[in-house]
């Protein structure tokens, strides 16, 4: 009987002790994990044959990285997403914008659980593979098109320039938040284009200073009581606009909060200064349809404190070809 009992109880110390294991985030860490389609995202103004031939084009990607990348330790939700031409955003439109996601959602356990075995999915994640066709977000915002007669500014805004690298654009690494963490959240930007061309192009300093002259003349009159305020940087603005055809016709760079009281132009690179650009619309072909892919903007996103994360976003790395997705374009 005392031989039973002990027996009785050394099992349900190894259940327990395998349970406990279960639940431990490295073995977690390590489960097999599975892909999970998510609901499909907006299809704002996009017409019927265009979504379906976008469809096509976002199921290839997905085939592409599926077929190299098997996810560890996680469920792999991915999504896709769509939009259409809308004339309040831009003029002259070429294409539609969409792109496919992929959210590496952890697997955890579940600590008001008196089961240890029992384990489930993250909500949520600031790991994500970014692949966006036709759109480049963070130059508020680059479409395939024209900018609008009344956009606020003129030109859109970029903090340094993409370098070329073996026949592709990256804008290198960036760190989000505390740059003195050991564990930073880091985001790596990669554009891919037609032979090595690119999608915008500079604003000169001519375009640029009559731009914010005819801002500042409005400036000026809708507020009368603070003229003598105005008057010093409309001065800067005509002295500039009187120097040489060479001096104009450079690249306008200037301070970022420069905008409505210009100061001057700085040296491309200083700290604090954005390069001004424009929609290059020599760039597209056309004569293709609004569902056809110009060109692709790749962002990888990457939670570098969570080993989980970043296993998977360097498989999913690994498994995103650059050259099939050149491919792609025009096609």
């Amino acid at each position: 009987m005392i031989m039973k009992y002990i027996f009785f109880l050394f099992l349900i110390l190894k259940v327990y002790s395998i349970n406990a294991q279960d639940c431990d985030q490295k073995l977690l860490a390590q489960k097999p994990g599975y892909w999970k389609a998510g609901i499909r995202g907006s299809t704002y103004l996009v017409s019927a044959a265009d979504l379906k031939k976008e469809t096509a084009v976002l199921a290839s990607i997905h085939t592409m990285i599926s077929a190299k990348y098997i996810p560890v330790g996680c469920q792999a939700l991915y999504t896709n997403h769509f939009s259409g031409t809308n004339p309040a955003a831009g003029k002259n439109w070429v294409a539609d914008f969409f792109g496919y996601t992929i959210y590496p959602l952890r697997f955890l356990c579940d600590p008001a659980s008196t089961d240890k075995s029992k384990w489930y999915v993250n909500i949520a994640t600031s790991t994500v593979l970014d692949i966006d066709a036709n759109i480049i977000s963070f130059l508020n915002t680059l479409f395939t098109a024209d900018l609008p007669d009344d956009d606020s500014r003129g030109y859109l805004k970029m903090a340094r320039r993409p370098l070329l690298q073996e026949g592709y654009y990256t804008w290198g690494k960036e760190v989000s938040g505390d740059s003195q963490s050991k564990t930073p959240e880091l985001t790596y930007k990669w554009l891919i284009t037609y032979d090595e061309k690119l999608p915008f192009k500079d604003v000169s300093r001519k375009e640029y200073l009559l731009l914010i002259k005819k801002k500042l003349e409005k400036t000026m009159i809708d507020d009368k009581d603070h003229m003598e305020y105005y008057v010093k940087y409309m001065n800067k603005i005509k002295d500039n606009l009187n120097k040489s055809e060479d001096f104009l016709n450079q690249a306008a760079v200037c301070m970022w909060n420069d905008e409505e009281r210009f100061e001057g132009f700085v040296e491309e690179g200083k700290k604090g200064s954005f390069i001004a650009i424009k929609p290059n619309m020599d760039y597209y072909n056309k004569n293709l349809g609004k569902s056809v892919p110009q060109f692709f903007l790749v962002t990888y996103r990457i939670a570098t404190g969570i080993d989980t994360e970043v296993e998977n976003m360097n498989r999913i790395r690994e498994a995103v070809d650059f050259a099939q997705l050149r491919k792609m374009l025009g096609k």
